[in-house]
């Protein structure tokens, strides 16, 4: 017999793309987790992909070419400072200066 109490765990498969309603969506009803880090405006490289509608190798590019600004602590932990890259992609939209 079953056990109905619990559930099962079935894996559940994500795209990789994602629609411009999907990530407005993800982006009202998450909160990313408070770290010291992030209680200074700090955020990591996921914590900044599930900010901004964009793959991992732009983010890698636009941190490569100096488009976004970030620190590194250590050998390989990377840090972005949201207000710093707010602005900084603010500065390279199309359309107009901010």
């Amino acid at each position: 017999m079953f056990n109905l109490a619990k559930p099962s765990l079935q894996p559940v498969r994500k795209s990789h793309r994602a629609t411009p309603a999907i990530w407005e969506n993800a982006a009202m009803n998450s909160e990313p987790k408070q770290t010291p880090s992030s209680e200074a405006g700090f955020i990591d490289e996921k914590q900044l992909l599930a900010r901004l509608p964009v793959s991992r190798r732009t983010l890698f590019n636009w941190r490569t070419t100096g488009k976004i600004p970030c620190v590194r602590l250590g050998g390989r932990r990377i840090l972005f400072h949201w207000p710093s890259v707010e602005a900084a992609l603010l500065r390279h939209q199309r359309g107009g200066q901010s």
